[in-house]
């Protein structure tokens, strides 16, 4: 009788959550799950339910964090609830909030405060940030003020684009000392909101914070998207085209606002290969190859090779005699071995057919085609042609648009933007830009009108 209760009291949205996790929809489960938890924080079936949903997901570790979360609220009493809770003055939870690994296996079970900053932690690592932010402002009630947990708060809101609720914990966690990273960030989002009297300020701060050969990388990264941010003026608002040039150095092809379709069609890719060629003419940039890193970007190499004459080949190493354009089909290809990308030869510039909106990356092409979300390229379905007929057909289009007047206006605008920046530009600029610029911050959605 008792068990039967207990089922009718599990809410509709719990129930559902649980027969998509019973029948492995892991994606499906965690937008319904993680709707549901940010509704009705204090739910423990929630979070244990979460914590199931991680260890199918095979991230053992947030799942053990989030399963001692539960286990905790289970059994706090109203008693340690209100009254007898460790605080940020205290030397333990203090270490704990440094990392202390031995804290960490062996200490109190019953520091809430704890627990919660460590499960909150591991969900940026997941870029659930939503919910960790949930978990750490919990947190920062039982610890007022703790640097540490105003700085993740501040980081999750930053990645959020919640760039002003974003600087007030960032300002919060440099009330007792400053640090590089909290200042670096301080800068990103003063950057990102346009105060630059701001910006500038925590630039100057960072010089004096500054020490190893990765500090001063960055260091001059943010000196230059200032310098570019300058170059915008007045004007009122800043598109993707603008933000991807002042936070990168980089060149976007095509600029429509509205939401792209979930698949790329013959047409969209062959107007923006055709755009490409135009730019470089324009900009009279000259390549000696084209490279594809990888069989996704293949047929995108293959039609580009084709429209500007010049072989194409897959990527060799850093080491490349001749100068070439590496073709990618989306920039989230080179998240695992990005670091051998960050050195920007002459002989080697990189374009990218996408950006993704949502995804931060290490390493910024120097060209992009689109941004847009979960982009599919035509050749990555089944279909009745063949990657030869597809490329065949992409090429047709590609050679019939480079006389398109749409097509022309397009390439004279870009040429027109760029042309004056070129200095600030990274593409062909090796010599001032030694390192491509890695992610800082992601180019912003425009807002609906």
């Amino acid at each position: 009788m008792t068990e039967a209760i207990s089922e009718e009291l599990v809410p509709e949205p719990l129930s559902e959550a649980r027969r998509l996790l019973d029948e492995g929809m892991l994606e499906q489960c965690l937008t319904c799950l993680k709707q549901y938890w940010l509704e009705h924080e204090d739910d423990s079936r929630a979070i244990g339910m979460f914590s199931e949903l991680m260890k199918q997901a095979g991230r053992n570790e947030v799942a053990h964090k989030l399963k001692r979360l539960t286990e905790l609220l289970e059994t706090k009493s109203t008693k340690s609830e209100s009254g007898s809770l460790k605080t940020a003055s205290d030397p333990d939870l203090d270490s704990a909030l440094g990392n202390d690994q031995s804290k960490k296996e062996n200490g109190n079970e019953d520091d809430l405060p704890y627990a919660l900053f460590e499960a909150g932690f591991g969900l940026i690592d997941l870029r659930q940030h939503e919910l960790a932010i949930m978990l750490l402002e919990r947190c920062l009630k039982l610890m007022p003020n703790e640097p540490t947990v105003n700085y993740e708060i501040a980081f999750s809101l930053m990645s959020l684009s919640r760039f002003d609720e974003a600087i007030e914990h960032f300002k919060q966690a440099t009330a007792d000392s400053e640090d590089f990273d909290t200042v670096l960030n301080l800068s990103v989002c003063y950057t990102l909101t346009r105060r630059l009297a701001e910006a500038k300020e925590m630039i100057e701060k960072l010089s004096g914070l500054t020490h190893d050969e990765d500090e001063q990388r960055e260091l001059h990264h943010r000196k230059i998207v200032l310098k570019r941010l300058e170059l915008m003026g007045n004007k009122q608002n800043l598109s993707p085209r603008d933000w991807q040039y002042v936070l990168y150095g980089g060149i976007l092809l095509r600029t429509e606002n509205e939401e792209l379709n979930k698949k790329e069609d013959f047409t969209s890719i062959a107007s923006t290969l055709a755009i490409l060629k135009g730019v470089l003419e324009g900009l009279r940039i000259e390549f000696e190859a084209i490279e594809y890193y990888n069989p996704n970007a293949r047929p995108l190499a293959r039609i580009l090779a084709e429209l500007m004459e010049i072989p194409v080949d897959s990527y060799k190493g850093p080491h490349r005699p001749d100068r070439a354009l590496l073709v990618l089909a989306w920039a989230t290809d080179i998240i695992g071995p990005h670091q051998a990308f960050v050195e920007h030869l002459h002989t080697r510039s990189m374009f990218t057919y996408g950006l993704t909106w949502n995804e931060p990356l290490p390493v910024a092409a120097e060209i992009a085609g689109v941004l847009a979300d979960d982009t599919i390229m035509p050749w990555e379905e089944s279909r009745a042609e063949s990657i030869d007929e597809i490329v065949a057909k992409i090429l047709e289009r590609a050679r019939g648009m480079e006389c398109d007047p749409d097509i022309l206006k397009s390439v004279q605008e870009a040429v027109a933007y760029y042309d004056p920046l070129r200095e600030l530009l990274v593409l062909n600029n090796w010599t001032i830009f030694p390192d491509r610029p890695e992610y800082t911050a992601e180019v912003q959605r425009p807002k609906a009108k």
